[in-house]
């Protein structure tokens, strides 16, 4: 089952945008959001929660009271300034802990664990189009990139099971690890990308990355009729890395309005931007197609 990530080298883009008209538009597809830093997909698709399971990932200390002899060698010996003093006992601040154990290992007393920590939660849930499995990261923790891999192994077994054949999923912005994660061994990258000096200068930086990882990319210029200057310049990098253009969807105020709506561009009906998403999608069908093996093929 071919897998589909649509990322961009920054935010606001209309990256998520997009990925919402073509879960819209394809037909037997697993949906995925691996943007689990500030997630946004659900608020077009409107998923209903099946499942929730927790996210766990790197540790924090905890300190038993009763064992706890109330000696400091604890707090000299965190290098992050995580442990405080206490009423009693030390106090220990989980956002700071950074999970090395070295308080842990100095205890005198052994009251000090080390904790596998809740980081977040992620979820599989039913859109009025397909399945959608996404997920969640609470504010400050890390290993976001453990979590695109979670989502991405869950959203594969789940195509699997399913029959579906297509899995279509919404990347993190930026070149980071959590990127990485989405697009390492993902079967088609869609940048995309805006008219603008800063949406030029990273879509290079992200087409440098899928270059490096090997992967079939093409880019959709969205918001295209913005600058004619930067368009040219998108379309002379994309022609020097040999990256086909699978669209340029022009600026319109409507998609605004849509979106605050709760529509896609694709339920704006014969609207031309609507027709230009829809000619988005079937481009990237026939990029894809043509990047994969013949038992991949889309039909």
């Amino acid at each position: 089952m071919p897998e589909i990530t649509i990322i961009s080298g920054k935010g606001g883009t209309g990256k998520t945008s997009i990925t919402a008209s073509f879960a819209r538009l394809a037909e037997n597809l697993i949906i995925c959001d691996l943007d689990v830093d500030a997630p946004d997909l659900h608020l077009l698709l409107r998923p209903e929660i099946l499942e929730t399971h927790e996210f766990r990932a790197g540790h924090t200390a905890v300190i038993n009271a009763e064992a706890c002899g109330g000696c400091t060698i604890c707090i000299e010996a965190c290098r992050f300034d995580a442990i405080s003093s206490g009423t009693d006992t030390p106090r220990i601040d989980e956002s700071a802990c950074e999970g090395c154990g070295v308080c842990a290992h100095f205890c005198p007393d052994d009251a000090i664990s080390m904790h596998e920590r809740h980081a977040g939660n992620w979820f599989r849930s039913q859109t009025p189009t397909a399945p959608m499995i996404h997920g969640e990261l609470y504010p400050g923790s890390e290993n976001s990139g453990l979590l695109v891999s979670t989502l991405r192994r869950v959203a594969k077994a789940e195509s699997e099971a399913s029959g579906r054949h297509l899995i279509l999923a919404d990347g993190p912005p930026g070149i980071g690890c959590p990127v990485i994660s989405s697009i390492s061994t993902t079967d088609f990258v869609v940048l995309v990308t805006e008219p603008t000096l800063s949406g030029v200068h990273d879509l290079e930086r992200a087409v440098d990355l899928c270059a490096h990882f090997e992967r079939p990319a093409g880019v959709i210029i969205n918001k295209a009729d913005l600058d004619p200057t930067c368009d040219d310049a998108i379309t002379r990098l994309c022609a020097m890395h040999h990256l086909p253009i699978l669209a340029r969807i022009p600026f319109d105020k409507v998609v605004v309005d849509a979106l605050m709506s709760g529509w896609t561009m694709v339920d704006l009906g014969a609207h031309p931007i609507a027709q230009a998403t829809r000619t988005a999608w079937r481009n990237v069908l026939r990029a894809v197609s043509e990047s994969q093996p013949v038992e991949h093929v889309l039909s």
